[in-house]
């Protein structure tokens, strides 16, 4: 879709145009799942998670601006921001341990070197528990930093820290056991 028919359809969605709002969504779609199934082992709440995330899009696309910039990452921030809040909402109750003084192992940035594709990655990130799958979908793949991790997830910066080490090893652990276990196929 070219930039002035995303436009077009940006202002149907302004006036609540259905048929523009179908073509937002098929055209984002499945960027859009991707990033979701990051968030969530469950492709049901992955799924639950991109129709409201849309549903928040649509409903405030009225603060969308092309000042702004481009319209998928605004449309991914809401998108990550609702698979953050279905986190959250499923886990009330539950107490967020808060591990300080933890040094991270290395500075490296995160890196994966190997050949997956984004659905192959997903799976693997899956096996991870769901705070450390949150925090290293944020740092590795959306871009955030330790400390703005830290004020979204209310915990403390050395836990998101802590948080990318453990994801980093056990992907890595996850990710090579795959590979032998393809060369040994």
């Amino acid at each position: 879709m070219s930039q002035d028919e995303l436009y077009i359809h940006i202002e149907g969605c302004r006036l609540n145009d259905r048929y523009s709002q179908e073509t937002i969504y098929k055209c984002f779609y499945r960027d859009m799942f991707v990033t979701c199934k990051r968030y969530t082992e469950d492709p049901h709440d992955a799924l639950t998670i991109l129709n409201d995330g849309f549903l928040k899009a649509f409903t405030n696309i009225i603060r969308y601006s092309c000042e702004l910039g481009d319209f998928k990452p605004w449309l991914k921030t809401i998108i990550i921001n609702t698979a953050i809040d279905h986190t959250r909402n499923r886990k009330k109750g539950t107490q967020l341990v808060h591990i300080d003084n933890i040094q991270e192992q290395g500075n490296e940035d995160f890196q994966l070197n190997f050949n997956y594709s984004m659905e192959e990655v997903a799976v693997h990130l899956n096996g991870l528990p769901s705070m450390t799958r949150i925090v290293i979908n944020l740092f590795a793949f959306d871009g955030y930093d330790y400390k703005e991790i830290a004020e979204k997830l209310g915990i403390s910066e050395s836990t998101s820290r802590w948080h990318v080490s453990e994801a980093r090893k056990r992907l890595k652990q996850s990710m090579q056991f795959k590979l032998s276990k393809d060369r040994s196929i």
